[in-house]
């Protein structure tokens, strides 16, 4: 099967009209494209091609392939253009996979911004509990929080973010307030059960030196929503993500707790599967995001 560098030179073959002229197109010695020919009408089985001194004429054969070269070049030179315009136009789809309590608190409202912004391009929204496989899904671009494990994806970090160690007033004034990460053996701390490998493994860090504490407490769940309502309610201790948090330290309704130490870092990222190629439609997107991100949204 001839390829479609092998379909190019023959057009050109044809259109030149000797092996000599084409040689001098292409900047080849006259043997090299007379070895060219001959090749491709090898990989075919028949004589396209018919040369003598001065000029070459088209079998029958040769016509067809001629037709079908042409027809398969117009082909390519179509798709060619369909990859460029999706890949530097601002239109086309694209997939997102977000956290479920952020993708619905701040990546739903940035996007429906986006579309109204760029109305060529469609955003799909998928949101889940757990991360997925960028490449097994099809996904544009996934919003993660903290270190990112693998190595073949790309990143771009949106904001800086953290966690932060959390209790309601009523429950600190009846277990009091830890004033170092060992304290908090002793309290009921909250958890979300997400990734059993860290689960009642807390670790805080300060000037370099990382505490690691081993904690337990009453209830636990898989949503982060009935987490942070236990929390409110001053059922325990809990460390949740500074976005959900925040508005209700600011307004008493829970305390920050051991400020002076750093929880494992949360910072949010758009993850996506490209490299040099980045489709202008995804770097428009993380481009909006990270600036829609980076306003003030009581984190």
């Amino acid at each position: 099967m001839s390829s479609v560098s092998e379909l190019d030179f023959f057009i050109l073959l044809c259109a030149e009209g000797s092996i000599s002229n084409a040689a001098k197109a292409l900047d080849i010695s006259s043997a090299a494209a007379s070895k060219r020919l001959a090749q491709i009408e090898k990989n075919m089985g028949c004589q396209l091609v018919i040369r003598s001194t001065r000029a070459m004429s088209l079998t029958s054969s040769g016509q067809l392939y001629l037709e079908y070269a042409q027809k398969i070049s117009r082909e390519m030179d179509t798709m060619r253009r369909a990859i460029r315009q999706q890949s530097t136009g601002a239109e086309g789809t694209i997939r997102i996979n977000a956290p479920f309590g952020f993708g619905r608190k701040y990546i739903a409202d940035a996007i429906s911004q986006f579309v109204r912004e760029y109305p060529q391009i469609d955003c799909q929204l998928y949101l889940t509990d757990h991360p997925v496989n960028l490449i097994e899904r099809s996904f544009d671009v996934c919003i993660r929080f903290g270190n990112l494990p693998d190595s073949t994806l790309h990143a771009r970090k949106l904001v800086t973010h953290q966690r932060w160690l959390c209790a309601a007033p009523r429950y600190l004034k009846k277990a009091g307030t830890p004033a170092h990460p060992r304290e908090l053996s002793h309290h009921n701390c909250l958890f979300l059960r997400q990734n059993d490998d860290t689960y009642g493994n807390w670790t805080f860090i300060k000037e370099n030196e990382h505490h690691h504490v081993k904690v337990a407490g009453s209830l636990s769940a898989n949503d982060g929503e009935t987490v942070l309502h236990w929390t409110l309610q001053g059922l325990g201790v809990t460390v949740r993500a500074e976005w959900d948090v925040v508005k209700h330290v600011k307004t008493g309704k829970l305390i920050r707790l051991l400020p002076d130490y750093a929880l494992p870092n949360a910072d949010i990222y758009a993850v996506y599967p490209y490299s040099q190629y980045t489709p202008i439609r995804v770097r428009l997107l993380i481009d909006f995001l990270a600036e829609y991100l980076r306003q003030p949204l009581n984190f």
